[in-house]
């Protein structure tokens, strides 16, 4: 996704958010998941492995059907040996998410799916004796994902999510596949104004 359709689509949520035609109460929802981050690419697979991450949530409920969240997802840091010489590296990604959700009540269970823009930093660290490596760059790219959340009563929620985000990156010469699927298990809270 280039960064002008990520404007776009940015720009189109807050107009969403800032004029909302349905005139009724709506629900603010905070949350924390935490679950595996896997990587597609089998050489960062190798080297790296797979990881766990956190990521923190703030919902809007925009109608009964419609939702806009904003999520951080922190937590990968992966220490391994890469190279001829098996130098020490550390690789490390975080990223800021904005999401359209689509859900619908079941009595207490609330499917959804998801799709909005992320913006990931990466950051790639080896300890060479001749040559210190270092990359330190982000990008742009979509989301989709989709899962259900549980409620416990009006408030408290138990929350299953799992997501796939294409996270190619070419920092150099050599492109990296950092893309991979999340499965997360969370809880929250829904504050209804």
């Amino acid at each position: 996704m280039t960064t002008r359709a990520s404007r776009k689509l940015l720009a189109l949520l807050a107009l969403v958010l800032l004029f909302n035609p349905v005139l009724q109460a709506f629900d603010i929802v905070a949350g924390l998941n935490l679950g595996k981050r896997l990587i597609d690419d089998p050489f960062i697979q190798d080297v790296y492995g797979h990881g766990y991450v956190f990521q923190p949530f703030l919902r809007y409920n925009y109608t009964n059907l419609l939702a806009i969240e904003a999520a951080y997802e922190g937590g990968y840091k992966r220490d391994g040996r890469i190279g001829l010489f098996q130098e020490e590296s550390t690789l490390s990604i975080t990223g800021w998410e904005l999401s359209g959700i689509l859900y619908y009540h079941i009595h207490n269970f609330v499917p959804f799916i998801k799709f909005g823009v992320g913006y990931y930093d990466y950051r790639q660290d080896i300890a060479s004796e001749f040559v210190r490596f270092k990359v330190d760059n982000h990008k742009i790219t979509y989301i989709m994902g989709g899962g259900i959340t549980i409620f416990l009563n009006n408030s408290f929620f138990l929350n299953t999510e799992v997501k796939y985000i294409p996270l190619k990156v070419k920092p150099f010469d050599i492109e990296m596949d950092l893309s991979g699927m999340r499965f997360m298990l969370g809880i929250g809270y829904r504050f209804a104004l």
